[in-house]
């Protein structure tokens, strides 16, 4: 399929101040985003229409008397900046994270938190459900990933991984393992059901993983402007991809059009698209800045912080730190 190199003549904006975070839900129809103004945001991509804010509402019951049963709601939301969402498989829930160091779980369509989950002594940086949706990993600059039961009643973390010398930046879920990625330099895969660890040393501060659709091969984002592709079986490297600028901010990457790219945002206000197999750049892209910058674009700090590619289409939809969100058509 084409490659979607046309920007919205209309970018998305309701979000004030930096957009860490945006995530399709698994067929493609909207799209989820989380900011530095502590707002989740649900958009239809296609009519470029804001759907729903998630402000949250959490419903709790006590009894004031022997005959009566009082329902109360309370009103909850993230007390600090969104820097991550998962969507589950169905699309009836998302989990979220951010600097509150506090894990949601929300009704898509109710908007109502069901869960929260409280543990992680700083900034929860990442989030990710298993296959199922039955269970959330955490991932936090407090060296620690936590894995939370949603069956459960409890409110506590089934387990605990601790390996990790630095803030994890990334976790995934994929079968019975358990992928992160710590700013120790570090990609560690945790297999649950043979009690293993695997660690691979990058070098540098791993900030973003991605698998592949078949899951053979696993693309690591560091901050030495490089990204690497591994084979998952027997850790080799198969292909850097270079040419964008991402030395300081998280800048997540993605695989595109059923890996035949790799998609990634860039410091200097870019979005870089190589061809998988050869690491080749092959499309180049600049993304809007607000008008009130007045094209200055080093000023207002552009950052392509995120980028997501449409799971079945010819689309795929960035964010940054000018406030944005770009949705990308190929025609």
């Amino acid at each position: 399929m084409p490659f979607p190199i046309y920007a919205r003549s209309l970018p998305l904006k309701s979000h004030v101040g930096p957009v860490h975070v945006v995530k399709y839900n698994t067929t493609g129809q909207y799209i989820l985003s989380g900011g530095q103004d502590k707002q989740i945001l649900l958009w239809n991509p296609n009519s470029s229409k804001l759907i729903k804010a998630y402000h949250g509402v959490s419903l709790f019951s006590s009894f004031c008397n022997r005959n009566y049963l009082l329902t109360s709601a309370i009103a909850i939301q993230h007390g600090y900046e969104v820097l991550d969402i998962s969507v589950s498989h169905d699309n009836a829930k998302f989990t979220s994270c951010g600097g509150d160091r506090t894990v949601f779980l929300w009704d898509v369509t109710s908007g109502s938190i069901t869960r929260r989950f409280s543990g992680h002594s700083a900034r929860v940086n990442s989030v990710a459900f298993n296959a199922d949706a039955s269970v959330v990993a955490s991932a936090s600059y407090d060296t620690t990933v936590r894995l939370w039961d949603l069956k459960a009643s409890s409110a506590k973390p089934v387990q605990v991984l601790e390996e990790a010398k630095d803030s994890v930046s990334c976790v995934l879920i994929r079968g019975t393992q358990i992928i992160t990625g710590s700013v120790d330099g570090f990609v560690r895969v945790y297999d649950l059901r043979k009690g293993q660890l695997q660690e691979d040393l990058i070098g540098h501060p791993v900030t973003s993983l991605q698998d592949s659709t078949d899951s053979a091969t696993l693309l690591v984002s560091t901050l030495d402007n490089t990204i690497r592709l591994f084979d998952k079986s027997n850790g080799s490297l198969l292909q850097s991809f270079t040419g964008h600028k991402n030395s300081e901010y998280r800048a997540r990457s993605c695989f595109g059009d059923n890996d035949v790219y790799v998609v990634s945002g860039s410091e200097d206000g870019r979005v870089f698209a190589w061809d998988l197999v050869s690491g080749r750049v092959v499309h180049e892209l600049l993304a809007p800045v607000p008008k009130e910058a007045g094209g200055e674009r080093k000023k207002m700090g552009n950052v392509v912080s995120c980028v997501t590619f449409h799971p079945k289409k010819a689309q795929m939809v960035s964010c940054s730190t000018a406030g944005l969100i770009q949705v990308w058509d190929s025609d």
